[in-house]
């Protein structure tokens, strides 16, 4: 199940006068998805989503671009999302100099993946805001290791 997708019991009941349980879920799921949808473009517009090619030259990988895919993807150490019908690499997982991935953002990516999280959930994660955060995503507060493991594992491991 996704984050997306609202649980749902059987022992849940309608209350008096409302809509319908399976048409509440749809709301709910529509709206999780409006959610979902604001957080991908301000994760766009903040740090920006690249195809293999623009995120392997500005690590400087040389190469076709399958030769570029296996160096970037081949270990698993970032995230490769799927919009629109392409993979992209979320930029908030790269220092802004040198392009290097950031460690304590490895680290994140490897326990959400160990607790079977694909790759999308775990990049929308980092920028849903945290109350153990004091209310601020994970991504602003990416360059403080402690901090970032912490909460990653307080959330992710559940």
């Amino acid at each position: 199940m996704s984050d997306r997708q609202p649980q749902r019991h059987s022992s849940e009941k309608a209350p008096a006068g409302s809509a319908p349980a399976a048409k509440r879920g749809a709301e709910k799921a529509t709206a999780a998805d409006r959610d979902a949808e604001k957080q991908w473009q301000v994760m766009e517009r903040d740090g920006g989503l690249f195809t293999v090619s623009q995120i392997a030259q500005r690590l400087g990988f040389g190469g076709g671009q399958n030769a570029m895919a296996r160096q970037l993807t081949g270990k698993g150490r970032i995230l490769a999302v799927q919009r629109g019908g392409h993979f992209l690499y979320p930029g908030f997982q790269f220092e802004p100099a040198g392009g290097r991935v950031i460690p304590a953002v490895k680290d994140v990516i490897r326990m959400g993946r160990y607790a079977g999280w694909p790759d999308e959930q775990i990049a929308l994660w980092f920028y849903t805001p945290n109350r153990q955060l004091s209310g601020k995503r994970p991504v602003d507060v990416r360059e403080n290791e402690e901090q970032l493991l912490r909460v990653a594992e307080e959330n992710i491991s559940k």
